[in-house]
């Protein structure tokens, strides 16, 4: 999937923090709403605070992909670990466009080429239909606990196998 006009990937890195913060509460809230409630959405969205990014990337082995506009706003956000796709999210003003698939289809590469036969994702219920568009199936359904507390009813979906780059 190729990006539109006036958009690249780059590697995310720990100083992306803030804005990373700032796209992954806006894109909540905008496209969460769609399959939860208020009450869900302001717990999902809890405290997500700039840092934890950038610990993930240099702690906790993520790797972040980020699309990024010309003026350097950052459009979305893919973080993997694995064969898992942690995170998916595009910045509201930019859904639509190809971002998200974009930067699914980047992690997904580099998952395959890693040697991993199937993968993974712990999907929100908002994000079901993009991801079964891409490929994926509901393998369970499960009960995530949202950074607020709440158990909020989520899915665990898996594509493969997947061809080795």
């Amino acid at each position: 999937m190729t990006l539109p006009p006036g958009f690249r990937l780059r590697p995310g890195t720990p100083a992306d923090g803030p804005a990373l913060r700032d796209l992954h509460e806006a894109s909540i809230r905008a496209f969460g709403v769609s399959a939860y409630s208020a009450e869900e959405v302001e717990s999902w969205v809890g405290v997500l605070e700039p840092h934890r990014y950038g610990e993930a990337m240099t702690e906790g082995g993520e790797i972040f992909v980020v699309a990024e506009q010309a003026d350097g706003a950052l459009a979305g956000f893919c973080s993997y670990k694995a064969d898992e796709v942690i995170g998916l999210y595009v910045a509201p003003d930019c859904g639509r466009r190809g971002i998200g698939s974009a930067l699914l289809a980047a992690a997904e590469a580099a998952i395959a080429a890693a040697g991993h036969g199937k993968i993974r994702i712990g999907a929100s219920l908002s994000g079901r239909a993009f991801y079964e568009a891409k490929g994926y199936r509901v393998v369970a359904k499960r009960l995530w606990k949202s950074r607020g507390g709440l158990d909020m009813a989520a899915l665990v979906m898996e594509k493969g196998p997947v061809n080795h780059l």
